[in-house]
Parts: C-alpha cells; sequence; structure tokens
C-alpha cells in the first residue's frame, strides 16, 4: 500500500527538488575542498560518510527497516546544514554563483555621479 503512494508522489516531487538536492550536493563537495572554510567544518561531511558506511556505530541498526536508515540521513543532513551555516557567507555565495550587492556610489545612483578626469601636477 505504501508504494502506491509514494512512487507517484515521487514522480510529482522529483523534478521540483533534485535540482535543490544537486545544488546543495555541489556546494557542500565545493565547501568540503575549500581551504578557507575551517577544519573542523570541513572534516563533518566525511565523518557522517563513514558513519554511514561502516555498520558498527550506528545509534539505531540498519537491520530496522526504516529507522535504521533513517538516522544516517539526519546524520548526513545535519553534518551538511553545519557546514553550510558554519562557513562564511562570502565563501558560500562564491560557491553558489550569487554575486554580492555593490557598495559604491555609481551602483547605487548613477545620476548622481559626475565623471571627471583629473591631473597630478608635481610643484618640482
Amino acid at each position: 500500500m505504501f508504494h502506491r503512494l509514494a512512487f507517484p508522489l515521487l514522480y510529482f516531487l522529483a523534478p521540483r527538488l533534485l535540482p535543490k538536492v544537486f545544488k546543495l550536493v555541489r556546494l557542500v563537495w565545493r565547501l568540503t575542498f575549500d581551504k578557507r572554510v575551517s577544519i573542523f567544518l570541513r572534516a563533518l561531511v566525511p565523518l557522517a560518510i563513514l558513519y554511514t558506511v561502516i555498520p558498527s556505530p550506528n545509534l539505531i541498526p540498519d537491520r530496522v527497516p526504516i529507522f535504521g536508515w533513517l538516522d544516517d540521513v539526519i546524520i548526513l543532513g545535519l553534518a551538511s546544514l553545519f557546514l553550510t551555516k558554519g562557513a562564511s557567507p562570502a565563501i558560500v555565495d562564491e560557491h553558489m554563483g550569487r554575486v554580492p550587492p555593490s557598495d559604491r556610489p555609481e551602483d547605487k545612483d548613477p545620476d548622481k555621479v559626475v565623471d571627471g578626469t583629473s591631473r597630478l601636477i608635481d610643484d618640482e
């Protein structure tokens, strides 16, 4: 009965969620290998992957059908959340391709800026 509801729901939500998931995975991958991010934050995702791969330290054994995998997904999600929120917003924006807003006056109101030239005259 569960598959009768899950598959149509998955087909409906997959086109909306998969591009966001791919962007998040790419961001986490780039932040993990960026030297400007703290080593402790960069170590979270590989440690979470090791937690999911190695069967012995699991909180809930994987033999339990749904709850065994749920703790692995939660640990991976929390590790990626801490990595993206703990990294500098400028670094995250750079990897996401967002342009930060400019504080230059000519970008804010170009009508109030006067173009001109200058020349330095040396008194010697």
